[in-house]
């Protein structure tokens, strides 16, 4: 190898290391986002992120879906309550609620749509507007909220819907400016409550990153939470258990009893497999029972004129033996000579030799004649 090809091979790799200096003392790695679809966890719990976020922020979210939790609401804490429970509000469970937050309780409250019945909504006299008015008003980004004694305003999303408070005054509102309230907020008793119209969409997974939605829920829960740390009951997709759920609750021992009885019987009833038995030798019929068994199917099927086809020709073949001179006549002079010599009606007696027999009447009634006449002759 010459002088030339090493001399330009080392300068190659001198230019090359000098490259790769540069490059590391110029580049830095940098933190980026990647936003990933939403995963199974987060597909099915829409609070996720609100869960975590008070988990982080030192509370806790509990997220469930039984309306029985209603009727046993922890003292102090917080209760957010989702939409779609205007059925499982009666007046009894209703009055616990107030109740409860006369006491001490703070409770959140998502409104829902106008139209919908919303007990707990009347009850604080508040008012939603319909969809005429929803339409008539210009839409805004985001709304201001003032929080009494707060630093600075927090700009949330505006929502499709406006609130009005139509009896007792509200301790503070928030909405857009000419547009109606999406925020009210009312003191009870020792006990707070907040009314939001899309608080589940502002604090889902989706939104609750955007504007100020996040600091609005925990400045909501650390003025008003009167518990050490915040304690948040949230109450969504709400429902009663079913028949087996409740009888397993309530009555687990009846349950257990009417299962071992169950067992019982089944092992009393159920056969049991053992031995195989031999099999019985088949029994060997005789022709009468399968011509009987043959004439009991065609009389089933109503083919009584196939029946009775057999016994007119016995009938002919006893009659060319018996009487031959009658025999000999055409078949049109059968019933009169017969009539004749048996003293039986023609009219009964061509019924018998060619009549239809379309009924078991019919049929009974020609057999009978039949065999009658073969008597007499």
């Amino acid at each position: 190898m010459s002088r030339r090809v090493v001399g330009t091979a080392l300068l190659a790799a001198a230019v090359l290391a000098v490259f790769a200096l540069w490059l590391s003392i110029k580049l830095e790695r940098v933190p980026t986002r990647v936003d990933e679809p939403p995963q199974s966890e987060a597909r099915r719990n829409p609070w996720l992120a609100l869960e975590r976020l008070t988990q982080r922020l030192g509370g806790r979210l509990t997220w469930l879906s039984d309306a029985r939790l209603l009727d046993r609401l922890p003292a102090g804490g917080t209760l957010l309550l989702d939409r779609q429970r205007s059925h499982l509000l009666p007046p009894e469970r209703l009055e616990r609620i107030f109740a409860w937050v006369e006491a001490g309780g703070y409770l959140i409250v998502v409104a829902e749509q106008a139209g919908v019945d919303d007990p707990l909504l009347d009850r604080l006299a508040v008012r939603r507007a319909g969809p005429q008015a929803q339409r008539s008003r210009r839409p805004a980004d985001a709304v201001e909220v003032r929080l009494p004694g707060a630093g600075r305003p927090l700009r949330v999303a505006a929502g499709g819907s406006s609130l009005a408070a139509c009896g007792s005054p509200p301790a503070w509102r928030a909405g857009r400016p000419g547009g109606g309230d999406e925020l009210l907020h009312f003191a009870l008793g020792r006990g707070q409550v907040t009314v939001g119209s899309t608080l589940d969409l502002r604090w889902s997974n989706r939104r609750i990153g955007e504007l100020d939605h996040a600091e609005l829920y925990w400045s909501l829960l650390g003025r008003y939470d009167r518990s050490p740390a915040p304690q948040v009951l949230l109450l969504s997709r709400l429902q009663m258990p079913g028949l087996f759920a409740w009888l397993w609750e309530n009555a687990w021992a009846a349950c257990l009893a009417a299962g071992g009885l169950i067992v019982l019987w089944l092992w009393r009833v159920v056969p049991r497999f053992g031995a195989l038995r031999p099999a019985p030798p088949p029994v060997r019929r005789e022709l009468r029972e399968h011509l009987a068994a043959i004439g009991r199917h065609q009389w089933r099927a109503g083919a009584l004129a196939t029946l009775l086809r057999p016994a007119r020709e016995h009938f002919h073949e006893t009659l060319r033996r018996r009487q031959p001179a009658i025999a000999a006549l055409p078949a049109a002079a059968w019933p009169a000579a017969l009539a004749a010599a048996s003293r039986r009606p023609a009219r009964r007696i061509a019924a018998a030799l060619d009549g239809a027999a379309d009924t078991p009447q019919d049929f009974t009634d020609a057999l009978r004649l039949l065999r009658n006449l073969e008597r007499d002759l």
